[in-house]
């Protein structure tokens, strides 16, 4: 599936963020505005994280974050796509999929092994098979997770 004409993919710019922050909301997530325009700064400078966003003019409408490390049990490199939205109004129309081309591609470039991600069965994505019908296989694992925000029980 070919994106629509007038839609691109390219690399974040510190300036997207406020855009992002929208898609990010309707993931079901409300971050504090000062915080989260920071942290979209930092990410979209760090050298071991790349944000895409697909753009149509100056709107955002996906945006996928992805970071990358050595990893010593591969003896190279492992991606990790960190979150991945596309507009709830513009779904089904090929921008998760030239997000996620672009990804793989980008983790490709950096010699990486493997791309690994993790989601909820219960979003959309997963129960339409979005990501096995682009490769990906489902593993048996067990994410595991501690919040360092909340006080302990």
């Amino acid at each position: 599936m070919s994106l629509p004409a007038g839609i691109n993919v390219r690399r974040a710019r510190p300036g997207d963020a406020s855009h992002v922050y929208a898609l990010v909301e309707q993931l079901g997530y409300h971050p504090d505005h000062r915080g989260f325009d920071e942290t979209f700064a930092q990410t979209v400078r760090h050298p071991e994280a790349a944000v895409f966003v697909a753009v149509e003019g100056l709107r955002v409408i996906g945006y996928l974050s992805m970071s990358q490390r050595p990893q010593i049990r591969l003896g190279g490199r492992a991606a990790n796509i960190d979150e991945l939205v596309v507009d709830e109004r513009r779904r089904a129309e090929g921008v998760g999929t030239a997000l996620l081309d672009a990804a793989v591609s980008y983790a490709r470039g950096l010699g990486c092994k493997r791309v690994d991600l993790s989601t909820a069965r219960s979003r959309q994505s997963y129960e339409r098979g979005f990501y096995v019908a682009h490769g990906f296989a489902e593993v048996d694992s067990a994410l595991m997770r501690m919040e360092l925000t909340r006080p302990k029980p």
